[in-house]
């Protein structure tokens, strides 16, 4: 048996047949600072080197994993970015009116989960360093 056939054996099925699938051991999951810890989901996104998304919630993760192609994630973020899943207000508090309409005064970041791994925290924190490496050569130039 080859090792190609041995390694997709090894896969899960939800890898099978799926160009999209990426393995996502030590992905380093994303969320927004704004992400209530009381709240029924949280959405959590992995970016990888090839430009794939996948999105899970991140009180859930057992749940599954979608996952998009470059262009699909570009078409979601800008239909984000012109309102088209926004939630109707009559479901909002008023503080959270103020930030679906770009007007609260707290700054929403990406903050890792909590859930990582070892790995995918070593990750970001690489990450981290690397953006503000570029950032400080950036300030000086």
């Amino acid at each position: 048996m080859s090792e190609q056939t041995e390694a997709k054996r090894e896969l899960p099925p939800e890898a099978m047949g799926n160009e999209k699938w990426h393995d996502t051991t030590d992905a380093v999951w994303l969320r927004s600072s704004l992400s209530d810890p009381e709240s029924e989901a949280i959405v959590e996104v992995a970016e990888f080197d090839d430009g794939f998304r996948a999105v899970r919630d991140g009180k859930s993760p057992e749940k599954g994993t979608l996952f998009f192609t470059p262009a699909e994630w570009e078409a979601f973020v800008l239909g984000a970015r012109d309102g088209e899943f926004d939630i109707p207000e009559e479901y909002l508090s008023e503080e959270e009116i103020e930030i679906q309409r770009g007007h609260g005064e707290v700054e929403a970041a990406w903050v890792p989960s909590p859930l990582l791994t070892p790995g995918a925290l070593e990750e970001y924190h690489r990450r981290q360093r690397e953006e503000a490496a570029e950032g400080s050569t950036t300030e000086d130039a």
